[in-house]
């Protein structure tokens, strides 16, 4: 009853104090004043009859009835007071409250409250909208209560630096409610009146500064999202330069508030809503050469700023679209303060924290054109390590909670950046060597948190720890990999998330036309499916072809750039399905998958048409399932048919690495030597693998054929000197097979070929064509080896589609150019090999491929369908 009663006394006095000092004679104010003594006596007369809370609250309430009082009285008197003595007044009460404060900590959450409850009163909204005249009083008093509560701000910063940039605790100190959500509103319009004021006045100043220190808390951002600020700062971004000049100072305001909002996923999103990024970027195509002409200091510090704001809000997928140049500066500027940073004692360079820089390089670190231009700065990767190394052991054996979050979110940052470092081979050996940084990672990955943010570590953790090797679980054995596989095909569809819709659309359609088993995590796994490493790993492991949804966002996904890395050890067959004429992959997966034969749905295809080459290439795998290396053969092999000269009974045809090696090599703990092997009974074409493998005597990493058709095409494919010498210097030699060995494998396949009567040239369907046979197509019609290898046709089911695809329309052809110009220089160090007339006589030889199709072939002899 008696807080009632107080409130309404208050808002009674408060109501008086806009108006005229005669207003103190009303009678509705003598009785306020009457009331509230009275609740007040009642009050400390029974302390024990409320409670502190109460106490406390009431207090709370005065204060601001006791700071209207002061400012009504001078207001009262202020003809009498001397400006110099009203400014000296107003300046001394704000260091008194300041020293308290300091003196203080709890006195700083007291005074922010008491004035933020000034701020919100209906005096200052009034005065802030300009609804009522004005004084310097009014000027004053909003200055005072905007200093408290800004150096109350600064006080909690001081105390903690990383309370600006943690995520995982929330200040309580304030709260948007009715009252604190229109204040804030009011502040814009404000802004917005004065915004082209030139130069700001000191008013001005004062207030954005308020409001960039709250906003620099990073929770607040949303705060300032509901309220109005996107839209504002890119409406003011948007002025056109023919207006009056603004000052370069209400600029900075400006796009330190951009920067501010873009600090945080909400603020982000709006503001990419907007289209801030080509706004910025027009806004400083239009005013920083002024800013230059004027020779102002602040212009480094704002160029800085811009770049900051920048990096924010671009996403990966459109850095490739942006000017090589302006990228590169940013990174620079982002780098130069971030070690300034880091040499700071509070981790600071100017305004910002150390993490505010790392967060943007984070962002850019996912493309690989911008981490290798940090790289190439001279220490840089050295510098990281040591940052990486420091905050780690920080991380692991800090006690104080909130030195704690920043180092979480430092070495989070860390993790992300060095998680994209992991997949630069170039850096393997350097990483792997380090035991300290081998040890946090391994630490990492197994430590088990509920926090998000050791969540969002540990998975980084996980992906470094795959790239380098260092997961043993994941290094599974062929016969392992091949264990228990069920009949028919087995495909793996990787996918980013953020595609699911589309994803889920291929799978259905998939699913009862595929000759075996789809796996995709959303069927297979249990929700958060990137908590489920292992097991996708898994899948791809024991998977025959790898389907995998190219977009944007499969590519800036570092977990999805994982599986593909994972697949291509696994040396996995892989499909890329694109979506839309324009897209193209990242260099990264060029090199990594860009060989395979691909489809694209939106094309000029129907989404049937492509849906059914995409099922032919799947089920053509089928036909080309690998055997087991681990397969023993027991019985003696002899080989006398109708097709073959049979030999005389003594006769065996010889394996080719019989003869012992005398120096030993890299590769000779790879090759296994036992007895001789006597030739089967029956044609070579009806070779196994496991049989033919067993003839070669070599092991699968070095030279694998999977039957015996594959057997004698390569055996014809090697029969000149220039093939053999190139077969050997290009590839095996690197597999680890010395030249005593090629000379024996040499030896044996003209034996092979003096023994069989070999065809000249394959007449099979260029469709049953194995990858032998596409490789001799390649030779009959005089393409280059580059060409070959870039494309790198699994079989003829490949190569026919490519060629459908390809000579479909003039203009995919002149497309297409330019598409293999760029994916041989990436390939071949930048060298620009691929010439017009080899590129006309390729499509002449693939429009030769598709009339073939229209003829009837003869049926062929043999039966069954192998590969190389």
């Amino acid at each position: 009853m008696a807080d009632d009663l107080v409130k309404v006394a208050i808002q009674t006095l408060e109501a008086s104090f806009v108006q005229d000092a005669g207003y103190f004679q009303d009678k509705s104010v003598g009785h306020a004043l009457e009331s509230l003594c009275h609740c007040l006596r009642e009050i400390s007369g029974k302390p024990d009859s409320y409670s502190t809370e109460e106490k406390q609250k009431l207090v709370i309430q005065l204060k601001p009835l006791q700071i209207n009082l002061f400012h009504q009285l001078l207001v009262r008197f202020l003809p009498e007071i001397p400006a110099s003595a009203m400014n000296s007044l107003f300046d001394a009460i704000l260091c008194q409250i300041q020293i308290e404060m300091d003196i203080d900590e709890r006195a700083s959450d007291s005074y922010f409250e008491l004035s933020l409850s000034c701020l919100t009163t209906n005096s200052v909204i009034d005065y802030l909208l300009e609804v009522r005249p004005s004084n310097p009083v009014d000027e004053r008093f909003l200055q005072l209560l905007i200093g408290i509560s800004y150096q109350a701000m600064l006080n909690k910063k001081r105390k903690s630096s990383a309370i600006t940039v943690t995520r995982k605790k929330t200040p309580i100190f304030f709260q948007l409610n009715s009252e604190t959500d229109h204040l804030l509103r009011v502040f814009l319009t404000y802004f917005d009146r004065h915004f082209r004021d030139n130069p700001m006045s000191h008013q001005q100043l004062v207030i954005f500064h308020w409001v960039q220190q709250l906003i620099d808390f990073i929770v607040f951002v949303p705060f300032f999202v509901s309220t109005g600020y996107p839209e504002m700062a890119i409406q003011w971004l948007s002025i056109e330069p023919n207006q009056p000049m603004i000052s370069i100072q209400s600029w900075r305001e400006c796009l330190d508030l951009v920067h501010n909002i873009a600090r945080q996923e909400s603020g982000i999103e709006a503001l990419n809503k907007l289209e801030a990024i080509p706004i910025i970027k027009k806004w400083k195509e239009r005013y920083f050469d002024k800013f230059i002409s004027q020779n102002d200091e602040s212009y480094e510090d704002l160029l800085v700023l811009y770049y900051m704001t920048y990096a924010l809000l671009i996403e990966p997928a459109l850095l490739k679209r942006e000017d090589t140049i302006d990228i590169q500066i940013a990174l620079d500027q982002l780098l130069d303060r971030a070690i300034q940073a880091f040499q700071s004692v509070s981790l600071q360079f100017s305004y910002y924290n150390v993490s505010e820089f790392l967060a943007p390089l984070a962002k850019f670190s996912v493309n690989d054109k911008c981490l290798l231009h940090m790289l190439a700065r001279e220490n840089m990767f050295e510098f990281f390590m040591e940052k990486f190394l420091e905050f780690n052991r920080l991380l692991l054996s800090s006690a104080d909670s909130e030195s704690s979050d920043l180092n979480t979110l430092i070495c989070s940052q860390f993790y992300t950046i060095f998680w994209s470092i992991s997949f630069q081979l170039d850096y393997h050996p350097t990483m792997k060597n380090n035991t300290e940084f081998v040890r946090f990672i391994e630490q990492i990955a197994e430590i088990d948190s509920s926090s998000e943010e050791i969540a969002i570590i540990k998975r980084s953790a996980k992906g470094i720890r795959f790239n380098l090797d260092l997961d043993q679980s994941l290094i599974v054995n062929t016969q392992s990999e091949r264990k228990d596989q069920a009949d028919g095909i087995r495909v793996m569809v990787s996918y980013a998330h953020r595609d699911s819709s589309f994803c889920r659309k291929l799978v259905s359609n998939l699913q009862g036309q595929v000759q075996g088993d789809v796996w995709v995590d959303y069927i297979k796994l249990e929700p958060p499916y990137e908590d489920d490493w292992e097991e996708i790993a898994e899948a791809i492991t024991h998977c025959d072809v790898v389907v995998m949804i190219v977009t944007a966002n499969y590519c800036d996904s570092k977990s999805c750039r994982r599986e593909v890395v994972h697949a291509d050890k696994r040396k996995k067959r892989m499909i890329p399905v694109y979506q839309g004429l324009e897209y193209e992959p990242p260099d990264w997966f060029e090199i990594r998958a860009g060989s395979a034969t691909w489809v694209r749905f939106n094309d000029t295809r129907t989404d049937e048409e492509v849906m059914a080459m995409l099922v032919k290439m799947i089920n053509s795998q089928e036909k080309i399932k690998k055997t087991s290396n681990t397969e023993t053969v027991s019985q003696k092999l002899y080989f006398p048919s109708s097709n073959t000269v049979p030999p005389k009974s003594s006769e065996v045809l010889p394996t080719p690495l019989l003869v012992a090696v005398s120096q030993p090599t890299v590769s000779e703990s790879l090759i296994i030597v036992s007895p001789a092997l006597s030739t089967p009974r029956k044609p070579i074409e009806q070779w196994t693998g496991a049989e033919v493998q067993q003839w070669l005597r070599l092991p699968i990493s070095v030279l694998q054929l999977s039957c015996g058709r594959a057997l004698l095409r390569y055996a014809r494919l090697i029969s000149d000197e220039g093939t053999q010498r190139d077969e050997y210097e290009r590839i095996l030699r690197d597999r680890g097979l010395t030249r005593e060995q090629w000379a024996n494998l040499l030896s044996s396949f003209s034996t092979l070929r003096t023994l069989h009567t070999i065809q000249a040239s394959p007449k099979t369907s260029p469709e049953q064509w194995l990858s032998c046979e596409v490789k001799y197509w390649f030779e009959k019609n005089n393409l280059p080896n580059y060409l070959l290898d870039t494309l790198a046709f699994v079989d003829g089911v490949e190569l026919v589609v490519y060629a459908k695809m390809m000579t479909d329309s003039s203009e995919r052809i002149n497309v297409e150019y330019d598409r293999l110009r760029f994916r041989i220089r990436a390939r071949y160090n930048g060298q620009d090999l691929l010439q017009l007339d080899e590129y006309a006589r390729f499509v002449r030889a693939l429009r030769s491929i598709v009339e073939q199709l229209e003829v009837p072939l003869e049926p062929c002899q043999a039966t069954e369908s192998c590969n190389i």
